[in-house]
């Protein structure tokens, strides 16, 4: 089975699923989720691609400007 029809399978058959489960499930890919996330975090660190602290003031500040 490749991926995609690994998703369409699981949607499909989620509604089956009782609520231990689908808590497990949930808790398991939330750490999957976390865990991309910092090691994505840790590539951009390793790579450069980092934003300044003033970069990043400014920008906030321009995001006030807009509402």
């Amino acid at each position: 089975m490749n991926v995609i029809e690994k998703r369409d399978f699981i949607h499909n058959y989620l509604h089956r699923v009782k609520e231990p489960v689908i808590d497990e499930l949930y808790e398991k890919l939330m750490a999957l989720l976390n865990e991309s996330l910092l090691e994505e975090s840790e590539d951009d660190i390793k790579n450069g691609n980092l934003t300044t602290h003033e970069a990043f003031k400014q920008e906030v500040q321009a995001w006030r400007h807009m509402k």
